[in-house]
């Protein structure tokens, strides 16, 4: 069964501050088209953060029986891979970045515009006219940004300063230190090309001594929410992330309909956010300045919007404006409704200074209302006073609300360590264990020693068909019975189980966008890399058990380990009233191969002795080497008596055929045993007389030669 209407989403990771909110806009997109979206993380579980222009090593065709087209983030897949998709008629937007030679619709933030209202700030406000600039110029969109940074430069006449180039764009890419920096003096400002080449960057000037403000004035780019939490406070340029991905949605879903498409690109507005790193000591949101024919009320609904462009801006100014003259007059019963619509816009806004903004902007037009006398102004900031209280109230909710959503997945992720890394009744390649976690349905895809892929039984919290399991293939899977456990508000992830060099196929889940953890430590992510780690454990404690119980140059059963068989047929022996019989042999000659021709011919020797053996008898029977040239074997549901002896005699004449070890022909012979296991008997005493009987055998053949 195939479902090929789902859109694809290609991303580094499906989840986390940054690709969370990219994955957040076009999953709600996706949802408003009635389609069902697969979103796959490129990388592997639990890959490093730092992504460059995508991972050759992904060229996987996973769930294109299910996905028409594809979003494609930026440094999600190698430009080769997009060249695959558009043999396979699979359109594709790009959310990011451009691909050269590629004309494809592309959803691009003002890189541009940022960094010239940066860099403009940084000259008109700060009078800055030493600039250094630090990025990673192989992402094309830290390119867009340099390009702008030295435009703005010449457009003032100033030198384009220190460039210092970055690996990557996190933290890590930043190998610089504080004396490349100073090359040539100490510049007035350092712009990054993001905010975590912008925190690594902020780490070097203070190890150096360095101050930000003070010394130096840092601006980044992305407006993460780590910027705003920093030391200096991190000046950014804010993009609409959540926009970009609904707008790429829109141009797939167009193309997918039929409609003309234009390559692109397609650029959303970027805004600038001063902070104390620039040198805005006090807070710095511009929030947007009235034109001549603006009113009051206009003019607050356009700063409420501000803070989620998609919200009832103006509906909570209009209740806002409302409720501030009722109060002055004396009239406070409009406060509550005015209050619950400013927590409506709060709640839904991603930006992190919404609440101050929302604040401010209450407040400033509070300041320009007219007062009829002294007690009006005193009730309508009384008023004031009772919708900034709101407002903190239901932002100290809503913290309050991500601090016990983190504290709850630092509790998941340590019930999943000990269930899968640590608890032997619970088995890695079953899902079910995906119910200690949020997820509503999963299924696991493990590549066997060939290369191909076999589904296990999948798992569902909700009533509805089975997952089945069975054979598939990189493009069938997720199986289609897990893409219809998906509702509304929920995703299908998909996450290459792999760590390292270990590759065990593929995990898919239904969950919803996981967007306040740090990117690429999202619970999926660790899910795949649990599933990883507890599946290579599990391999390695059965290896570790096997060489425990085997011996390492026959890999026939060891001593231990034939003792314990030999126990369970003795059990059954007194319960079942079930025949076994012991054979103790021992090679006559293999110390005079060994002597002559070395211990190295012994050990081959003795290793096709076992494998003879094996050819002897029977799959159920059990052959264990005993120590230096003595086997074991154990037959079960055997008597004494003619059958028995056909085994034996079976056995003499293997072991004496001639061995053909090189360039050598060795002959040995060999001296058998029996015991025959009775009601009541031990493993020493059963031990001790094929031991024996294996002595009588020997002098009898002693006495015959």
């Amino acid at each position: 069964m195939v479902d090929a209407g789902a859109l694809g989403l290609l991303s580094p990771f499906v989840g986390g501050t940054y690709y969370g909110s990219l994955v957040a806009g076009v999953a709600a997109a996706a949802e408003l088209h009635g389609r069902r979206l697969i979103a796959i993380q490129t990388l592997d579980a639990a890959a490093d953060l730092a992504v460059t222009g995508g991972d050759p090593g992904f060229d996987d065709p996973v769930a294109w029986d299910h996905i028409s087209g594809f979003v494609a983030l930026a440094d999600a897949v190698h430009p080769a891979y997009l060249a695959r998709l558009a043999q396979a008629g699979k359109p594709v937007v790009l959310v990011g970045h451009t691909v050269a030679g590629m004309d494809l619709p592309a959803v691009l933030s003002d890189n541009g515009a940022g960094i010239r209202a940066v860099v403009t700030h940084l000259i008109r406000e700060h009078g800055c006219r030493r600039f250094a600039f630090t990025g990673h110029l192989g992402a094309s969109d830290v390119r867009e940004r340099h390009d702008a940074y030295l435009e703005v430069l010449a457009a003032h006449g100033l030198e384009p300063g220190v460039f210092l180039p970055a690996h990557n764009n996190v933290e890590s890419g930043v190998g610089w230190d504080a004396a490349d920096l100073l090359r040539h003096g100490r510049p007035d400002a350092l712009v990054a090309a993001t905010d975590r080449n912008a925190i690594a960057a902020l780490q070097v000037l203070a190890a150096a001594g360095l101050d930000c403000p003070d010394d130096i004035l840092v601006t980044g780019f992305d407006d993460i929410e780590e910027a705003r939490l920093l030391r200096a406070e991190l000046a950014s340029v804010s993009q609409p992330l959540d926009a970009m991905g609904r707008r790429a949605v829109d141009l797939l879903v167009g193309l997918l309909d039929g409609a003309e498409v234009a390559p692109g690109p397609y650029v959303l507005p970027t805004g600038f956010v001063p902070r104390s790193s620039c040198g805005c000591v006090d807070f710095a949101e511009q929030l947007p300045t009235p034109a001549a024919d603006d009113d009051g009320v206009r003019l607050l609904g356009a700063r409420l919007a501000g803070v989620t462009p998609e919200g009832p801006g103006a509906r909570a100014a209009e209740l806002t404006a409302h409720a501030l003259a009722q109060a002055a007059a004396g009239d406070t019963s409009a406060i509550g409704a005015a209050a619950a619509e400013l927590q409506t816009l709060l709640t839904g806004s991603t930006d992190p200074d919404a609440l101050r903004v929302m604040c401010r902007a209450i407040q400033e037009y509070a300041d320009e209302m007219p007062a009829a006398d002294a007690e009006a102004a005193t009730r309508a900031g009384a008023a004031v006073q009772a919708l900034v209280l709101s407002l903190g109230r239901a932002g100290a909710h809503a913290q309050l609300g991500d601090k016990l959503h983190l504290r709850s997945l630092i509790s998941v992720n340590y019930t999943l360590n000990r269930a899968l890394l640590h608890r032997r009744d619970v088995e890695p390649q079953d899902p079910s264990w995906l119910g200690l976690t949020p997820a509503t349905a999963g299924s696991i895809a493990l590549r066997r020693s060939d290369g191909r892929l076999s589904r296990t039984r999948g798992w569902r919290r909700r009533p509805g068909p089975m997952i089945p399991p069975g054979p598939t293939s990189d493009a069938a899977f997720p199986p289609v019975e897990l893409l219809e456990a998906a509702q509304p508000g929920e995703t299908v992830f998909v996450v290459k189980a792999k760590v390292g060099d270990s590759d065990r196929g593929w995990l898919a889940l239904v969950d919803a966008v996981e967007s306040r953890v740090e990117d690429g430590r999202e619970m999926v992510n660790q899910c795949a890399a649990l599933l990883t780690i507890a599946l290579d454990l599990r391999e390695q404690q059965q290896r570790l058990e096997r060489e425990a119980q085997s011996d390492r140059l026959t890999g026939l059963p060891n001593r231990a380990s034939f003792v314990a068989s030999l126990e369970s047929a003795i059990a059954r022996r007194r319960t079942e009233s079930r025949p076994a019989v012991v054979l103790f042999l021992d090679l006559d000659g293999f110390k005079r191969v060994n002597d002559s021709l070395g211990h190295h011919t012994g050990d081959r020797l003795l290793v096709c002795v076992a494998e003879r053996l094996r050819h002897c008898l029977r799959r159920e029977d059990v052959i264990g080497r005993f120590g230096g040239d003595e086997f074991l074997v154990l037959l079960d549901d055997i008597a004494a008596g003619p059958e028995l002896e056909d085994v034996v005699e079976r056995i003499a004449t293997a072991i004496g055929s001639p061995f053909q070890l090189g360039d050598e022909a060795v002959h040995i012979g060999v001296s058998i045993g029996t015991a025959e296991c009775g009601p009541t008997t031990t493993v020493d005493h059963l031990l001790q007389e094929a031991d024996r009987s294996m002595y009588q055998a020997k002098d009898a053949r002693r006495v015959a030669a």
